[in-house]
């Protein structure tokens, strides 16, 4: 029932953050992302492998379809047979979840500039450097939640503490706004970081699209 919960208040204020409708499919939600990667996703929450390989109908043959498993543990979903027509996409994603607390904001080197833009109900803090973003994140807050998206340096700016810097930035600010727990998926990337802030990896994630 913890795992359910904290995957349906994951999916909540994730949609909430990108104004995102919900649907419902075969009791589990399907989110119309809309996005370059994927037109739609159904999160399930440790369903049993029976009803997960049921769903993969939802999504065999359909490239813009990804369905998404989210357990304690999803080695038991990884070694049911695929049909055809669908792909594993991401499986080194795990759901991660923090107490917050203010942190103080370490400036960044003398070059670089920072800035908030609010659209709607995202905020998105930048590190620019001549004029590009080197390092940016997003983040949406629903009730006490606060969900963290799209976190990432360019290559080259890698291993000078900007990362660090966004996350700290985005959950003071998320503080500010109300929040008291934030979640956010994680790549195997960026766990090491948010492990470094406190972080706990919570559940495993496994997303599989459908192919042609």
């Amino acid at each position: 029932m913890a795992s359910e919960n904290l995957v349906g208040r994951w999916i909540e204020a994730w949609a909430h953050a990108r104004v995102l409708e919900i649907a419902n499919v075969d009791g589990w939600p399907l989110v119309r992302v809309g996005s370059p990667s994927r037109e739609s996703e159904i999160v399930c929450a440790d369903p049993g492998r029976s009803t997960f390989a049921a769903m993969l109908q939802y999504i065999a043959g359909d490239p813009r379809a990804m369905l998404t498993v989210i357990a304690p543990d999803t080695d038991t979903y990884r070694s049911l047979p695929l049909p055809p027509g669908v792909r594993v996409d991401r499986d080194d994603e795990v759901l991660m979840a923090t107490r917050l607390a203010t942190r103080p904001l370490q400036a960044t080197d003398p070059g670089f500039t920072t800035r908030w833009d609010l659209e709607d109900r995202r905020r998105t803090y930048s590190v620019e450097h001549d004029g590009r973003v080197v390092a940016s994140g997003v983040l949406g807050v629903l009730g006490t939640d606060a969900v963290y998206d799209a976190v990432e340096t360019i290559p080259r700016y890698r291993r000078r503490g900007l990362a660090r810097h966004v996350m700290v930035a985005l959950s003071n600010r998320a503080i500010d706004e109300g929040a008291t727990a934030g979640i956010l998926a994680a790549s195997a990337d960026g766990r090491h970081l948010y492990e470094a802030l406190g972080w706990q990896s919570r559940l495993d994630m496994w997303s599989l699209m459908g192919a042609v």
